[in-house]
């Protein structure tokens, strides 16, 4: 056993009642064990249990067991724990240290006290297997979100740990990232034996190889066999499909389908026409120093459209956004908001298009909530009346009085997008709004688009998630090297053949989604 829990109970400082109850788990040498549950459930303070930061940062109540290696993680000292623990969080700035990549990296390693030659070859050796040696000179604050998650669990891996911790590690990475992730994450399973524990709500690249799944919900801790992991609403779209067919689940192999099968797919309602135009860019070029962000970008958005902006990690998404709204000045270009050129201050681009950036926390300054979607309102001269709504429309109402940082990132996420777009903004312009999102905020994701393309609104929405895509999308802009590379329908986009096809589009043509495909 590398890892264990017995009986384990936990309660946050100020809190009565525990976040997790009676956990018992077994982690042994070797395996990958999968956590999966909703937002807030108590995932992320399961992995923090086992390297120390529970009770030893956050405090709380601890009663029960933990082993790591030998040793108790609630008593063992921060620094021990490092070289038995790693931990990559769900926010990776959360944990970055230095200014370039290179020494962000290495820092980890130098506190050990590793020899300078077998540091300079886990840093090339991993730069390459997760794809960033490009980056390795780079400063951190000019990544993107998923180059910083890649560096985050390329300076976990070269600490070489018994045990890694991982939360969320694919929910910003690009899918050539997340290959390459998991495809690391083997090799050090395999061949060092090293024993990973997961949390993630994208399950389709990490329940094949896992050995153990665990749902974590309301606190309670329950173990599932892999087929009844496939048959959880947080399964891949490939198992979802194959139980709607009534075929064996856990065969993940999307080549595996019987020849004879006949399927039918649902027919699709036609779409409405798009309104006025909300948006058009029209040559915009961005520069940060003398890397080119944006290069030429021409691209109208109208009323009733939400667009899916998909694109490799570092392509320009988060850059498109921040011009927008004035965050980062263009270089070349033009920008024009609901018929008018864009004016030069920030607070009047946002009145008319609302921006929640990939961090949510950059939108919290408040201690709770309520407090932080009311500034929003009295700050655009609406008043507060409509907080209760703006809080339910998202799903918040009962976390009102919480303190927004406190809430698990899933949570955060939404809380951004309530207090962003309080104001009603005609444009949408959302950030990797999945990022952490369970199965329910996707679905409340998708209602709320829908709801406000068909009030006359508008949305742009950045993200890797396109099976999440298919379910609301209209369009889908992809960028490659801060150009456009191609603006199509959804279907053509995410259909077979398209450029960024969803896993049940590459073994039923027709069809985007599970939902989508049945018997004939």
């Amino acid at each position: 056993m590398i890892a264990g829990a017995c009986g384990v109970t936990y309660s946050y400082p100020g809190t009565g009642e525990a976040v997790l109850r009676d956990l018992n788990l077994v982690i042994e040498e070797g395996e990958i064990a999968l956590v999966v549950g909703p937002s807030g459930g108590g995932k992320s303070t399961m992995l923090r249990l086992f390297n120390g930061l529970i009770p030893q940062f956050h405090g709380g109540r601890l009663s029960g067991t933990l082993e790591v290696c030998g040793r108790d993680p609630s008593r063992t000292p921060a620094r021990e724990m490092a070289t038995l623990a790693g931990m990559v969080f769900q926010m990776p700035e959360d944990q970055a240290i230095a200014d370039t990549v290179e020494a962000e990296i290495a820092f980890g390693m130098e506190q050990m006290g590793i020899q300078r030659a077998a540091m300079r070859e886990r840093i090339d050796r991993l730069s390459g297997e997760l794809a960033i040696a490009h980056l390795v000179g780079r400063e951190l604050a000019t990544l993107s979100g998923g180059e910083r998650q890649r560096v985050a669990l390329a300076a976990a891996l070269a600490l070489e740990p018994p045990l890694l911790l991982l939360d969320e590690p694919t929910s910003q990475l690009d899918g050539a990232g997340a290959d390459a992730f998991v495809a690391a994450l083997s090799r050090v399973v395999h061949e060092r034996g090293t024993s990973v524990v997961v949390a993630e709500h994208r399950t389709d690249r990490l329940l094949p190889g896992a050995a153990k799944v665990v749902r974590v919900a309301e606190g309670t801790a329950t173990p599932c066999t892999l087929e009844e992991a496939a048959r959880l609403e947080e399964a891949p779209a490939i198992a979802r499909l194959r139980v709607g067919l009534g075929l064996d689940p856990v065969v993940l192999s999307t080549g595996t389908f019987p020849g004879d099968l006949s399927l039918r797919i649902a027919p699709q309602k036609p779409g409405k026409a798009a309104g006025d135009e909300l948006l058009r860019m029209a040559g915009v070029s961005v520069a940060y120093r003398d890397r080119v962000a944006l290069d030429g970008v021409e691209l109208s958005v109208r009323q009733g459209e939400v667009v899916a902006v998909v694109g490799a990690n570092g392509s320009g998404k988060s850059t498109l956004f921040r011009a927008l709204v004035g965050l980062v000045k263009q270089r070349s270009g033009t920008i024009a908001l609901a018929g008018k050129a864009a004016p030069d201050a920030i607070s009047s681009r946002t009145a008319v298009a609302g921006y929640v950036p990939q961090d949510p926390t950059l939108a919290f300054y408040r201690e709770s909530l309520a407090e932080e979607v009311g500034e929003t309102l009295r700050r655009r001269k609406l008043g507060v009346s409509g907080t209760a709504a703006a809080l339910e429309e998202w799903g918040l109402g009962s976390l009102a009085e919480r303190n927004p940082r406190d809430l698990s990132v899933g949570q955060q996420e939404r809380a951004a997008q309530a207090t962003m777009l309080a104001h009603a903004p005609r444009l949408w312009l959302l950030d990797e709004p999945t990022r952490g999102a369970d199965v329910a905020a996707k679905r409340q994701l998708a209602c709320s688009l829908a709801r406000h393309a068909a009030g006359g609104g508008a949305a742009m929405v950045a993200t890797h998630d396109v099976e999440s895509a298919a379910t609301w999308a209209t369009r889908v802009v992809g960028l490659e090297g801060g150009r456009i590379a191609f603006d199509l329908p959804v279907r053509e986009a995410l259909g077979f053949g398209g450029p960024r096809p969803t896993a049940t589009a590459e073994v039923v043509p027709g069809a985007l989604l599970p939902e989508e495909v049945s018997r004939a």
